[in-house]
């Protein structure tokens, strides 16, 4: 579904990104870890095209998204986005956040949107708040919220930026349970997290950044259990016990 082939990514002398190639399948959860700074985000916000490629293509279903003629608006209808800091509309309420996309960028009608977006609410545990604004919100809860905008766009993937790197550690669990759910149903996911027991437990892949190069990747069981290389050792020794 995705394929990244020898992307690279520079901010004037700094090469944040060096040479990564990835293949997602439809269907598959992979799970980007890695210390601060290795570039996980930036490749996630070059998949999307946020940022801008230095090097390299980025094929979504066969197409490149780098090359100029692609409309990228097609690629964000049908692969979500959820970042670290919600992004949601401080003025729109709960719902009106979930059902603005989709009544503007696909011509729904409102009340079809409305229903849509609180059997969403519902699903992420929040019907209750959809007449809320944002600000009444814990962190925990309007992440979940976001979670529930990009699905209102019934995306075919999801990309998630650290999403609960923002949050207190209490209210974690109930976005992951959130995360968990859209796994097993299926949704295709690439997922940049410090959250290890997450990633043990969802992910069909595991990808180990340093540096911005892709050190390693493999299974749960193969990363977690028996990496190959010293440096992916070294990172998990540090923060898998924090990580109970």
């Amino acid at each position: 579904m995705i394929k990244v082939h020898h992307l690279s990514k520079q901010f004037g002398e700094q090469e944040v990104l060096k040479d990564i190639n990835l293949t997602v399948e439809e269907g598959e959860v992979v799970c980007i870890i890695g210390p601060s700074g290795s570039g996980k985000s930036t490749f996630l916000r070059c998949i999307n095209q946020l940022e801008t490629p230095s090097g390299g293509t980025v094929r979504y279903n066969g197409e490149n998204l780098v090359n100029n003629s692609y409309d990228i608006r097609k690629f964000r209808e049908e692969v979500g986005m959820v970042f670290q800091k919600f992004n949601l509309f401080p003025l729109k309420t709960v719902l009106e956040n979930v059902t603005l996309a989709p009544v503007l960028t696909k011509k729904g009608s409102k009340a079809e949107a409305r229903i849509t977006g609180m059997e969403l609410l519902d699903r992420v545990g929040l019907a209750e708040k959809a007449d809320e604004y944002p600000c009444t919100l814990s962190g925990g809860q309007q992440q979940r919220v976001a979670i529930a905008r990009a699905l209102a766009m019934h995306p075919k993937a999801l990309l998630f930026d650290e999403p609960t790197s923002a949050l207190d550690p209490e209210l974690v669990g109930d976005v992951l349970e959130v995360m968990k759910s859209l796994a097993k149903d299926g949704m295709t996911m690439i997922v940049v997290t410090h959250e290890m027991g997450f990633a043990r437990d969802v992910a069909d892949r595991i990808i180990f950044m340093a540096d911005g190069y892709i050190v390693e990747e493999g299974r749960p069981e193969e990363i977690f259990m028996a990496p190959r290389e010293d440096r992916t050792r070294t990172f998990l020794s540090r923060v898998l016990p924090a990580a109970g």
